[in-house]
């Protein structure tokens, strides 16, 4: 569905469930996102976020590395059940972690969602503790917007309007023609 340079994401199957259960049911990846969870709980959730591509353009897609083909974790983009907001979502195995995975997943989920299905404003929200997470959301060129309560936790949300994203897109190119020349 969606390619980087060192990754692509295509959507969740049932097959891929021994991988997203081994995330899932890790302590230190799930610390900041929810309880760990059984299998049966793994596959609703990959049934959950893979129902609405068709009708609403949004899931969670499981993020591949290209050169070994191995799962490293998830991305996607979802409505924030508070606001309706678009919201872009994203974890990693922990033995990934610090390779800038999360990161250029998640810019490849937000061009997605600025071109295809065209939001004025695309959202995120974290743990206040989760320091890497807040950290993604920045590179992304998310600002902070407020701490609220979201999915029943007091959590941050970082945010990013459609001209921020298109102006942080151009002047990331014209730093890497002008570091080229």
């Amino acid at each position: 569905m969606l390619e980087t340079g060192r990754l692509f994401l295509r959507p969740l199957f049932e097959s891929d469930s021994d991988a997203v259960y081994a995330m899932r049911s890790d302590k230190d990846v799930m610390r900041f996102i929810r309880e760990p969870q059984d299998r049966d709980e793994t596959k609703s959730w990959i049934r959950l976020v893979s129902s609405r591509w068709e009708t609403e353009k949004i899931g969670f897609c499981g993020v591949f590395e290209k050169e070994s083909g191995e799962f490293l974790g998830w991305c996607g983009v979802w409505r924030l059940k508070e606001t309706n907001e678009l919201e872009i979502g994203y974890a990693i195995a922990g033995r990934f972690w610090n390779r800038g995975y999360a990161t250029e997943a998640a810019r490849a989920f937000l061009r997605y969602a600025f071109e295809n299905i065209k939001p004025d404003l695309v959202t995120a929200v974290a743990d206040p503790e989760n320091i890497a997470s807040r950290r993604v959301m920045e590179k992304l060129g998310m600002k902070y917007a407020l701490t609220g309560n979201f999915y029943n936790r007091r959590l941050v949300q970082y945010s990013i309007t459609r001209e921020e994203f298109l102006r942080k897109t151009q002047n990331d190119k014209n730093h890497f023609e002008n570091a080229l020349n």
